[in-house]
Parts: C-alpha cells; structure tokens; sequence
C-alpha cells in the first residue's frame, strides 16, 4: 500500500487540483508539461524499481526466476517495462484527469483540448523518461542487498545528476549566459525544444539500457 498513496497524491495534486487553480491555461502550461513528463514518473517509478531484483531476493524468489528458459534480456526487460507501463500509466491518468477536471468545472459549455503539439510532446517525452527512470531503478537493484542500497544507489545514480544541473543554472548561471540559452532556445519554440529533448532522452535511454544489459549476469545475481 505504501506505493499507492504517492500514486493517489499525485493524481489529486496534478490531475485535479493544478488544473483547477490554472484553469483552461493548465492544458498548454509548462507545469503540465513537467509534472506530467518528468515529475509524476519519477517519484512513481522511484518507489518501485528499485524494488526488482531485491524484493525477488528478500521474498526468495530470486532463483525460480533466474531458473526460468527464458532469454536474460526478457527478464530484464520484463522488469524494467512493467515498471514503465505503471508510471507512464499514471501520467497518462493525471493529463486526463486534468483534461476532464478543466473541461467539468471550467470550459463554460466549450469542449477544451490540449495543443496538439504539446500533447504529443508531453506523452513522448513522458514515456522516454519513464523508460530512463525505470531502467536506473532496475539497474540499482540488480546487486544491492536491501532495499535501502537499491534506493541510495537509485538516488545518486539519476536524482543527484538531475539535481545538482537544475541548481547551479538557476542561481548560479551568470546573466549574460542566462541570455545566451534564451536566445538559443526562443526561436525553437516549445514544441521543437519538446522535440529535441525527446530525442536526447531516447539516446541516454538507449545508453543506459546497454549498460543495464552489460551488468546483467545471472550466476553473479545468484552469488550476490
């Protein structure tokens, strides 16, 4: 139950109670856009990948499952596409939930839509990082001991890259450079940088799905 909860605060907060507080603005906003592609896979992934390969080791079932005449990368790409489907699932439910919540409560009789750029964006972009959050958290759990090492090792392997960036750009980044990027990055316009950075995060996910398949190695998993 605990993985649950996190999945129902979320749905409340970006799929109901930001959409209401934007209002029709909700469907085109920035907000929607990370909470949904970024924020809510995540936090859901993060609390279930990590859990692989240790939860089948604490429950003991580790070795009917490394048994199983099955090829290594379907067990591994078992593994990490469920994970995929559940969080890239609760993503897809909040952009509704926010689409029916705005269209319930503030459309004023008219039948609002997303953008049709930005909602293709969004559900790529959503799904790619689903794919890089759920093979980071699969690939931390492949040899931890616990739970807790699978967590911390998950943490330092994608939260801390991705934070310490987003930290020194902001208040740290001289202005003129500030002003360089959004030179660069203004005459794009949104659904073109949604684009680039869909095809940069499948390239990273394909980097770290290789890496993921390297490590893989069922006798050490049954060593560890």
């Amino acid at each position: 139950m605990a993985g649950v909860w996190p999945v129902i605060v979320f749905c409340a907060a970006f799929g109901i109670y930001e959409p209401l507080r934007l209002g029709p603005a909700w469907l085109g906003s920035p907000i929607m856009v990370l909470s949904c592609s970024v924020l809510v896979p995540f936090v859901v992934i993060g609390f279930i990948s990590p859990y692989a390969f240790v939860g089948e080791r604490e429950h003991g079932t580790l070795e009917p499952l490394l048994a199983t005449p099955v090829l290594d990368q379907a067990i591994l790409f078992g593994k990490i596409g469920m994970a995929v489907l559940y969080g890239w699932g609760v993503a897809l439910v909040n952009m509704l939930l926010g689409l029916g919540s705005i269209n319930l409560f503030l459309a004023n009789g008219r039948f609002l839509l997303y953008p049709p750029g930005i909602v293709v964006s969004t559900v790529l972009l959503s799904l790619f990082f689903s794919l890089l959050v759920a093979i980071m958290g699969t690939n931390s759990s492949l040899y931890a001991k616990t739970l807790l090492d699978a967590q911390r090792n998950f943490v330092m392997a994608l939260f801390i890259p991705m934070l310490l960036p987003a930290f020194f750009v902001g208040p740290f980044m001289p202005e003129a450079w500030k002003g360089i990027i959004v030179q660069m990055i203004t005459p794009l316009g949104v659904t073109n940088l949604l684009l680039i950075l869909i095809v940069l995060l499948l390239m990273v996910d394909g980097i770290f799905m290789g890496i993921a398949l390297t490590r893989f190695h069922r006798k050490q998993l049954l060593l560890e």
